[in-house]
């Protein structure tokens, strides 16, 4: 029976399943867009036999075995996106993941950013959830009938009649005017729903966590009932948006609390990419909940100081990585994994001309193909892989015999 990472004879590591559109649900019954990738092997979510328990309490032998079978499950990765980035900015990470290292991965769009829109995205979402609810969508095998290759909005055209006039251009109002949505949303009703959607489709398999800057700031927060299954987590670039811990405080200070309060006024959102075309355009509470954060020295926990004891209990083995060139905050990922004093941990600070023999890396260049092999085939291999968090010598050493390597 294929492993997770191991493809079967036969099978070449390039040759991808498609990534199959999915809808999860968020706690609230908020519907969010996400992406299921599928290893190239066949999916392993049950131990292919039954062993007795330990006939007394010095008999082990069983439990190893079960240990054994456990591991052999393919494991489930879930990936929260840095804030206003779409899941589609991590194909290629997702696409490595899946195809290379055997792994099943999710991404999502939290609710207001990308296709997890209020309004009319909305519906279209349901006529996917229905889809799925026939029996299409995978659950934990790989000889389930995929589903079919139908758009969202090929689905929404079907339930909805063509308007006289729908042909001529007209200015939509943005769906993000009106609508109420905090990061405090994204971290207690939408990661909650992700993890749901996991344990419901692949219960036993063992689970695996990528964070992204906001999407590691949320994680400990939300109740261990969901996380029960996860085994290890790595942060990219998840550092703090405390306004002193920015590379620009002041820059910084301007655009949190005097530009931007004035623009998501006239806007009724932010307009990331309505107005500046960086980033996405996002509700007006989460930028306010991001801002809010950024006003305190402990940010995430100095705004939700209720958070604090979830912080406190979660024991998840973390790996973080961050770069000396940090668009944002090239210092504070320390801060924010001592926010976790429970947890088995490990930050570890790249300089990327240095250390990886690249021009830059900054917060968002870690999942761009560039970093293929210097950080994913070493750094996130032995991690996910193996367990081992590679410390900064033993990154420059793989990343430099890479650099060898590519020259030959």
């Amino acid at each position: 029976m294929a492993t997770a990472g191991t493809p079967p004879r036969g099978t070449k590591a390039g040759s991808s399943n498609k990534p199959q559109p999915i809808t999860i649900t968020a706690l609230d019954g908020f519907l969010l867009s996400g992406t299921l990738h599928l290893p190239p092997q066949p999916i392993v979510t049950t131990q292919s036999t039954q062993h007795p328990g330990p006939k007394n309490n010095s008999d082990l032998s069983s439990s190893a075995t079960h240990k054994t079978e456990v591991e052999a499950l393919t494991k489930v990765v879930i990936i929260s996106s840095a804030t206003a980035t779409i899941q589609d900015f991590y194909y290629k990470f997702s696409n490595y993941l899946s195809q290379e290292l055997g792994m099943i991965v999710i991404t999502y769009d939290n609710r207001g950013v990308g296709r997890s829109m209020p309004g009319s995205q909305q519906q279209q979402l349901s006529f996917l959830k229905a889809e799925q609810q026939r029996g299409s969508l995978p659950v934990g095998n790989a000889t389930a009938p995929a589903l079919p290759p139908k758009s969202n909005a090929h689905l929404a055209a079907q339930a909805q009649p063509e308007k006289p006039g729908a042909g001529k251009e007209t200015k939509e109002k943005n769906p993000l005017i009106g609508f109420e949505a905090t990061i405090v949303d994204w971290s207690m009703q939408d990661l909650p729903g992700v993890f749901n959607f996991v344990l419901e489709r692949f219960p036993h398999n063992p689970t695996l966590f990528v964070g992204h800057s906001v999407g590691g700031h949320i994680l400990p927060a939300i109740d261990s009932y969901y996380t029960r299954n996860l085994e290890r987590c790595l942060y990219i670039s998840v550092t703090s948006a405390y306004w002193r811990n920015m590379n620009s405080p002041l820059f910084t200070y301007w655009f949190f609390y005097m530009a931007s309060p004035v623009v998501n006024a006239r806007y009724g959102f932010y307009p990331g990419k309505t107005l500046w075309k960086s980033m996405e355009d996002l509700p007006k509470g989460c930028f306010e909940t991001w801002s809010y954060w950024g006003s305190f020295k402990e940010y995430m926990l100095g705004g939700n100081p209720e958070w604090k004891p979830a912080f406190d209990r979660f024991k998840v083995p973390v790996y973080s990585l961050y770069f000396s060139d940090d668009d944002f905050s090239s210092t504070s990922a320390p801060k924010i994994m001592d926010s976790m004093p429970n947890a088995m941990r490990r930050c570890v600070g790249l300089d990327p001309i240095k250390d990886l023999n690249m021009k830059k890396v900054g917060h968002m260049g870690f999942f761009f193909n560039s970093c293929k092999e210097k950080l994913w085939k070493t750094a996130v291999h032995s991690w996910f892989m193996n367990g081992q968090a590679l410390d900064r010598k033993q990154i420059k050493e793989l990343a430099m015999a890479a650099s060898s390597y590519a020259r030959l």
